[in-house]
């Protein structure tokens, strides 16, 4: 490494992968064969460092009095070997898998929910996570610090650049040009998440899909010869089949090598990706757990959570012993440019022991053993995730998939009924490929790589040609690096561009059928070019929020920018929605009040460092604006986001705001005076600005109170107002919200009226502005709090909204509240002027705010048990039952109270009498629900006696089946949850 010229530019390609990562390197110049892989540092115990190719993806919290050095600056976790070993002695302080956690939708990936299921103080105590307030101990100094995955991502990666500058202090990585590999099917948001943890960590990187990395490895190692004598087998044109099977994703790709041209000796490109399949090496791990499980506690017990992971950590490593030396199609030329793998086996063991030791750092005593044989381990893997498929095999899909540690896997684990139907979807008119290439650490098992082969050639097409490969753990790197040669002209480089077509969604037609799209970045583009929708025009409304609804589809037909498709459910994926307000700046002003909107064409680009990017580019002007439309991140869909207008003013959201009451301001980046026109809305909002607005001599007290009963008069019932037209009335009433102190009715009304038109709180590109208009106000409470009924109005406002308020609101009603709701002996302080008589509006609030802590969760259901037991009130149980939802409505998952909590709950509920008490069927499911996230179902013995309740009085089948097996849950059960009807037009929905 020492013989690298001074200030030499490097190429460096990082595999972030699953279960390992690894960078590989080389000099700008250098041949393609002149790649090496870096070593890196790390710890594997804790105070010996060791450098090795294979960094394990893993973060692990040392226990407290547990110090391991720390020379990397990776406190307070180790990252590494050391992690996983020390990882799978004690339960619930590894971070695994962060790389799946990365594209899980189901969750805030952006907040510290990782390690997954560890809950509590110091884990090592045997009864962790079952304190007295409800089974979520609150975190303690034993409590394991937590992550986001974003930001286990970034620590990764923050680890490999520090450890590289250490090594080449004259070529720090944040000056190097940097390939970072994604699973191809990475959708857009796991990407611009994938970049954000690289930037995150001080890295600007360019992304590249792993298949392809995996097939430039293959091009490096054959050789033009090699390629050329791929063709002569194939009879001069070849589809390859790239087959990557990691540790939590499977990816497919096609590619095709054909002659080239004159100059050219092979053409390469890329033709299909597959969809995301969260299918992989860990879904092995887990089949074998689950086999070993009742070997080490007996038939119908299970492990806690925590053990249960170290099962699965401990049935990888016996997999990885097994499986891993017995040697795929090259896998003899095991090594790396810097020396021999340490890992490689000749031949495997007959058997491996499977050990889960006891809880926390006590590792004498408790520990339970059996052993995984060779044979069963193969026929797991072979039998479940390689059995046989005919080419016209398709994937069970839909929805009620396994969920284990909280990750939704594919429901369908058998791996070649996926590869049937990607091949059939993609190259239809052909009966199979012609070559294989496969990649990741499973098929090191020689078995598992020619049970796939084996399957592929039965469908009866060409002769098959497996091609060799050299390391599957270090091939995507090292083609990482290939790639970036290619781009500097040495190497022959992978056609093909963007795997799929982006779509916006219009509105549907008026007389039914499929909702239309237009394209705006077709399938096959190529990294930096710009596609307008030719020959389409857009009206883009200015000066209040707007929604875009995009679409991915990587079906084989190619539409051009501009094209109309209808969308259609099998053929397109929706992604989350890019929502902006740009400032209207001049056609404001020229609208008088009306509209603004200014007419633009819609162009997108794949940029090279592999995201995509939309923008709005106006038309028909001699300086048109350009406004850049950015994705959201939010797992909850709720926040929206604008680039500023290039060549105008800032957009909306930055620029618009004015001094003045916090509701004024945030009304005007809603945008209130940018309304819908018609008749009878312009009605309505007078009705509202006579009441509220300045002061009108004229307006009688009834005509306060009657308010809403106007509103109804005139626009239909308020079940009927779609979510536009409530948005459209709450924007009007906000800028007066000072004026609601005016009477005692028009406090009451406000409330009721603000709530209701902007429930639940999200659904609107513009709610998140709503929502920080609104925000404030809860510290101002009542001006006139004797009034029973204002403050009834008041609780039912922010239960309505809820699902729409940060956790850092959630915890501040919650302070409010719990003083009327905590049991005399907890002594909590009323505050002043606070006078809540509806307790039951109140309560029902505090039970509807998922994003308060799990433990300030469980503490309020502990209060509201107490009050059962001499109260039949309905609306406890409903309140518990929503407290301890298996499933969250509108939260992240993490906010789930644990098992613990909910089986005490259920325990007292199952000892009720449900006859005459409504809510204790409903509340049962909610509370005995199955996910299949063994850190948040309760046990099987009580699912059980909740099945046989609700069996015996005669609930209805969906609810039996939600508790026996896992179901998807319906929009009806979600919006029931609200207590009203959701606005027309708003459909939730959840994981």
């Amino acid at each position: 490494m020492s013989a690298l010229a001074k200030n030499r530019s490097l190429i460096v390609g990082i595999d972030l992968g699953t279960s390992h990562t690894v960078v590989a390197w080389a000099e700008r110049d250098a041949a393609p064969d002149a790649i090496r892989v870096f070593s890196i540092p790390q710890l594997v115990t804790g105070t010996e460092i060791e450098a090795r190719p294979l960094l394990p993806s893993l973060l692990y919290a040392p226990l407290p009095g547990e110090a391991p050095a720390d020379p990397f600056g990776d406190a307070p976790f180790a990252i590494g070997e050391h992690a996983r070993r020390r990882g799978g002695e004690v339960p619930g302080r590894l971070v695994a898998s962060a790389k799946s956690w990365l594209c899980h939708p189901g969750v805030d990936r952006t907040a510290p929910i990782l390690p997954w299921g560890a809950r509590g103080a110091d884990p090592s105590a045997d009864d962790a996570g079952d304190a007295d307030d409800g089974g979520d101990a609150k975190e303690g100094a034993g409590a394991p610090p937590r992550v986001s995955p974003l930001d286990a991502s970034a620590r990764i990666l923050a680890h490999v650049r520090r450890t590289w500058d250490d090594a080449f202090p004259g070529h720090p990585l944040a000056a190097q040009e940097v390939v970072l590999t994604v699973p191809a099917s990475f959708d857009q948001v796991a990407r611009e998440l994938t970049v954000e943890a690289a930037r995150r960590a001080g890295l600007s990187v360019r992304l590249l899909e792993e298949p392809q990395a995996a097939f430039y490895d293959f091009m490096r190692l054959a050789g033009p010869e090699g390629l050329g004598a791929v063709l002569d087998r194939s009879g001069g044109e070849a589809l390859v089949l790239v087959c990557d099977v990691g540790g939590g994703t499977t990816d497919l790709s096609l590619i095709r090598v054909a002659r080239g041209a004159a100059g050219a000796p092979v053409e390469v490109s890329r033709v299909a990706v597959g969809h995301h399949l969260l299918l992989g090496g860990d879904n092995m791990d887990l089949a074998l757990a689950h086999l070993c499980e009742p070997r080490l506690v007996g038939a119908g017990e299970r492990l806690d959570p925590a053990r249960f992971g170290q099962l699965v950590l401990a049935c990888r490593a016996a997999k990885e012993r097994l499986l891993g030396g017995s040697g795929g199609a090259g896998a003899a030329d095991a090594q790396a440019a810097d020396g021999p793998r340490a890992d490689v086996q000749a031949a495997p063991p007959d058997d491996a022991p499977v050990t889960v030791l006891s809880r926390g750092a006590r590792l004498v005593g408790g520990a339970l053993t059996t052993r995984l044989g060779r044979e069963e381990a193969e026929r797991v893997v072979l039998s479940g995730f390689f059995p046989e498929a005919p080419r016209g095999a398709r994937p069970q899909r839909g929805k009620g998939g396994l969920v284990a540690f909280g990750l939704p896997y594919e429901r369908d684990v058998a791996i070649t009924r996926h590869v049937a139907w990607f091949f059939a979807r993609h190259a239809p008119e052909s009966p199979g490929p012609t070559a294989l290439l496969l990649n990741g650490g499973v098929f090191r098992a020689r078995r598992v790589a020619e049970r796939l082969a084996h399957v592929i050639e039965r469908w009866g097409g060409p002769p098959l040609d497996v091609l060799p490969y050299a390391d599957p753990d270090l091939a995507v790197a090292r083609g990482a690096v290939a790639y970036g040669l290619a781009l500097a002209g040495r190497g022959v480089r992978i056609e093909g561009g963007a795997a799929r077509g982006y779509y916006v969604g219009l509105e549907p037609p008026a007389g039914g059928g499929p909702r239309p799209g237009v394209c705006v970045v077709p399938r096959g583009a190529k990294e930096g070019s710009v596609h307008a929708a030719v020959g389409r025009t857009f009206a883009l409304v200015v000066g209040r929020p707007v929604r875009f609804d995009l679409f991915a589809s990587d079906d084989a037909r190619v539409d051009r920018a501009g094209d109309l498709v209808p969308l259609e459910e099998d053929r397109f994926e929706a992604l989350p929605p890019v929502a902006v307000a740009f400032d209207a700046g001049d056609a404001a002003r020229a609208a008088a009040g009306k509209q603004a909107e200014v007419h633009v064409q819609i162009e997108g680009e794949l940029t090279a460092i592999g995201t995509l990017d939309l923008a709005c580019v106006e038309v028909g002007v001699p300086a048109p604006r350009r406004f850049r439309l950015a994705f959201q991140l939010r797992a909850d869909g709720r926040s929206a986001r604008g680039d500023e207008a290039e060549g105008g003013a800032p957009g909306g959201a930055a620029g618009a705001a004015r001094a003045g009451h916090p509701a004024e301001r945030a009304v005007a980046r809603a945008g209130a005076a940018a309304t819908p026109g018609g008749k009878r809305l312009d009605e309505a909002r007078e009705a509202i600005e006579r009441v509220f607005g300045k002061g009108r001599p004229d307006v009688a007290p009834r005509e306060v109170k009657n308010l809403i009963r106007e509103l109804e008069r005139v626009l239909g019932e308020r079940a009927t107002w779609t979510t536009e037209t409530a948005r459209v009335l709450l924007d009007t009433l906000l800028p007066s919200a000072r004026s609601r102190r005016r009477s005692a009715d028009h406090e009451r009304v406000f409330w009721s009226l603000a709530g209701y038109c902007l429930r639940p709180g999200f659904g609107d590109a513009g709610d998140p502005a709503r929502v920080a208009a609104v925000a404030p106000l809860f510290a101002e409470r009542l001006a006139f709090p004797q009034e029973a009924r204002s403050w009834q109005q008041f609780w039912i406002a922010w239960r309505r909204i809820a699902a729409g308020l940060d956790e850092a609101l959630q915890v501040a009603i919650r302070d409010l509240a719990d003083p009327f709701l905590a049991p005399a002996e907890q002594r909590l302080k009323k505050p002043k002027g606070v006078k809540p008589e509806a307790l039951g509006d109140l309560l029902e609030l505090c039970a509807s705010l998922e994003r308060v802590p799990a433990g300030r969760r469980s503490e309020l259901g502990a209060w509201i048990l107490e009050r059962t037991w001499t109260d039949r009130d309905p609306r406890l149980w409903a309140a518990i039952g929503r407290l301890g939802a298996r499933v969250p409505t509108y939260a992240s998952v993490h906010h789930v109270v644990s098992p613990a909590a909910a089986e005490r709950w259920l325990d007292h509920l199952l000892r009720e009498k449900w006859e005459g008490l409504p809510s204790a069927a409903p509340a049962a499911v909610q509370l005995a629900r199955r996910t299949g996230d063994r850190a948040r179902d309760v046990s099987d013995r009580t699912r059980g006696e909740v099945e046989r309740r609700l069996v015996k009085v005669g609930a209805p089948e969906a609810w039996v089946r939600a508790v026996r097996e896992v179901v998807a849950v319906e929009e009806a059960e979600r919006a029931a949850f609200f207590g009203e009807g959701l606005p027309v037009g708003l459909r939730l929905v959840g994981e």
